[in-house]
């Protein structure tokens, strides 16, 4: 018989998943297994939340606890025994049925999105691969479900976040253009030429740029969603436009005065927080460029509404709904 559920996780200084949950006793040889493989899991993000991180550890957790609910719910006869049973090709076909058919949810959910199932499932099995391999364990990976991309817009809106960017800029002598707004031009021109995600571009450095015969050139490493599945990143270069290459240098030359009060090192990041930030100098981290994104995008819109322009063809105030928009331009550029 189940004893009452319980935190999978006691202790420590981060909170443990509220998802994170056991429904079986905790003696059961399967679990007490994955319980120590969570905990080398958590050791690794104390330490280094660049190989493990507080997202990853959280979805790690999260199927951890499914699997513990799933378990008295009747995987297989051996699914019990051993973590290698646990994660056995058909415990692991009925686990994601059970996930799908909504029985292991642990609060009520107000709306369901049928794009996320196959969102969930993914997780579920990236975080059942990343078990097998930590445990030295064999693993029959199912076939993952193709993401669901959100829906794009007209390309012709990432004109109106390019115009707008100018408008505001014209309204200062160039001299004396606020740093927030020179960096803003040189950040959308990369975004438009190189069209990173919003991790990618927090993680651009300085030494990624490269001047050759007066044309710069940008090199990234791209982390597809999903992941690369086993594959090593591979750096690509990218050829940035001449408007593109003339804001970067206008924002170079801002940059060494927004170092000037810091201690230290200057930092190599690209992007760098302007006034009237209390972190002047600092790298820019995603949620920061994402807000500044939605900033714009936000004035776009007010302009579009006192335009009569239809809601459904207003500018997208995310950035990936944005940056898709833009690749499905291209891909269909390169391909005529």
């Amino acid at each position: 018989m189940s004893s009452t559920a319980h935190h999978i996780a006691t202790g420590g200084d981060r909170p443990a998943s509220a998802a994170a949950l056991t429904a079986v006793p905790s003696t059961a040889p399967a679990l007490a297994e994955l319980e120590r493989v969570l905990d080398t899991f958590r050791a690794v993000n104390h330490t280094a939340k660049d190989v493990v991180s507080d997202a990853r550890l959280q979805q790690l957790e999260w199927v951890a606890g499914e699997l513990a609910l799933a378990l008295p719910l009747g995987l297989t006869e051996t699914a019990g025994d051993s973590l290698a049973e646990l994660l056995a090709p058909d415990a692991v076909q009925a686990y994601l049925l059970y996930g799908r058919g909504g029985f292991l949810r642990t609060m009520p959910i107000v709306s369901t999105n049928p794009a996320s199932f196959d969102t969930s499932e993914r997780v579920r099995i990236f975080c059942l691969e990343h078990f097998a391999r930590q445990a030295q364990l064999p693993f029959e990976a199912p076939d993952l479900p193709l993401w669901g991309l959100r829906p794009t817009v007209s390309p012709l809106l990432a004109d109106a976040i390019g115009d707008h960017l100018r408008d505001v800029a014209e309204q200062w002598p160039e001299a004396d253009r606020p740093d927030g707004i020179v960096r803003g031009l040189a950040m959308w021109g990369v975004m438009r030429d190189v069209l990173p995600r919003l991790g990618e571009l927090e993680t651009m450095r300085l030494d990624d740029l490269e001047l050759k015969k007066g044309a710069w050139g940008l090199t990234i490493v791209r982390q597809p969603q999903g992941g690369l599945r086993g594959k090593e990143p591979e750096p690509e270069i990218v050829n940035l436009s001449p408007d593109t290459g003339r804001s970067i240098v206008d924002w170079l030359a801002r940059r060494p005065k927004l170092t000037d009060r810091l201690e230290g090192s200057e930092p190599e990041h690209l992007w760098l927080s302007t006034p009237p930030s209390p972190e002047v100098g600092l790298p820019i981290h995603c949620r920061g460029i994402s807000r500044w994104y939605k900033k714009v995008a936000d004035a776009v819109q007010v302009k579009q509404d006192a335009a009569g322009v239809p809601e459904a063809e207003l500018v997208p105030t995310r950035w990936e709904t944005m940056r898709r928009t833009l690749l499905a331009q291209k891909d269909a550029r390169d391909a005529s």
